[in-house]
């Protein structure tokens, strides 16, 4: 379970990393060639690869440790970060990107919180 987590982790965390990016330093991104991390296509692959991995590890994680703080967590972020995109695709990019970076933060602490639980889970 934790594999899925780490990938979890670097997923959730490039997720955000890609929002705050193209929000406050497109020019950079545009500058060095990444212009095609600026698409919605692209934030919207991250947000799946994110997602994917926090769901992996939601259903792992809660059939090995049941915890609800753990499971809550990553439904948050996942929660997070769909209304993160969907938003944006409204047009209000503002809240987006918060919703954004919120819901990539709480995936990562819930990736983390899930590794500490599986841990616990198996110690005597």
């Amino acid at each position: 379970m934790s594999g899925i987590d780490r990938a979890g982790v670097v997923a959730s965390s490039a997720c955000a990393i890609h929002c705050a990016l193209s929000a406050l330093l497109p020019g950079v991104l545009s500058a060095v060639g990444l212009t095609m991390l600026l698409t919605h296509e692209a934030e919207w692959a991250l947000t799946g690869i994110a997602v994917a991995f926090a769901g992996a590890a939601l259903i792992v994680g809660w059939r090995r440790h049941r915890s609800t703080a753990v499971a809550g967590a990553l439904a948050g972020g996942i929660i997070g970060l769909v209304a993160a995109r969907l938003v944006e695709e409204a047009g209000v990019h503002g809240l987006g990107m918060a919703l954004a970076l919120i819901g990539g933060a709480v995936l990562v602490a819930g990736h983390i919180a899930n590794i500490r639980a599986g841990r616990r889970a198996v110690a005597p």
